[in-house]
């Protein structure tokens, strides 16, 4: 009896030890088959953008704009559009006739400038259209300069400047070279011609400055 009692007190207190330790893993049999646990593959969040517009959408609501900048003569605005969206991955190709129209206005103002004796406003826009000439071959046939031309457009502006700074610099008015040779920079940040000319009237016209403080 005395044996009988004490197991019946020891298989409730293993119980009770196993229930506080928390499930226990006991090893598998040899040749059991592994058990196989189902896991809920994650859900994506559902996305509140609504898709891109394709480039025929995009082009038929783009062109109405870009046609009343056009037919204003507002051509930097209507190349400045037309490269924000190819940036955002419309073809060129799309606007072809739209692009071409749009630098080809650009490249006749500055020609108008340089005939006008304004080569600072000229060079502008001869560097703009330089610097968004379109990449796309067809679409480049569409302008009516090629990227070779447009540079010397720039060069001769920056030359004409230079050679309107000499004549300040030789009159002795340090601040109108500096003035104009400042302008070549703008458009023309690599012209070296320039960029020296500006560094030697700037020292000049620091050390006249310096000895009138002095006087």
């Amino acid at each position: 009896m005395r044996t009988h009692w004490c197991g019946g007190l020891l298989l409730p207190a293993i119980m009770l030890a196993l229930t506080a330790c928390g499930p226990v893993d006991f090893p598998r049999r040899a040749g059991a088959p592994a058990e196989v646990r189902h896991v809920e593959p994650a859900k994506r969040p559902a996305s509140s953008e609504s898709p891109a517009p394709s480039p025929p959408e995009r082009t038929a609501t783009l062109r109405p704009a870009i046609h009343r900048q056009l037919e204003t003569e507002s051509y930097r605005s209507a190349l400045n559009l037309l490269c924000k969206e190819i940036k955002r991955g419309l073809p060129e190709a799309a606007m072809a006739e739209e692009y071409g129209q749009a630098i080809n206005g650009i490249l006749a103002k500055a020609e108008l400038y340089r005939k006008q004796g304004l080569p600072d406003k000229a060079g502008e826009l001869f560097r703009c259209a330089h610097d968004r000439f379109p990449k796309t071959e067809a679409v480049a046939r569409k302008v009516r300069l090629t990227p070779s031309e447009i540079f010397a457009g720039i060069e001769d502006c920056a030359g004409q400047l230079m050679e309107r700074g000499l004549a300040s610099y030789r009159a002795g008015d340090l601040d109108e070279a500096i003035r104009t040779w400042k302008m070549i920079q703008a458009f023309s940040p690599r012209h070296q011609a320039s960029r020296k000319a500006l560094e030697t009237a700037e020292v000049q016209r620091a050390n006249l400055e310096k000895v009138s403080t002095k006087n």
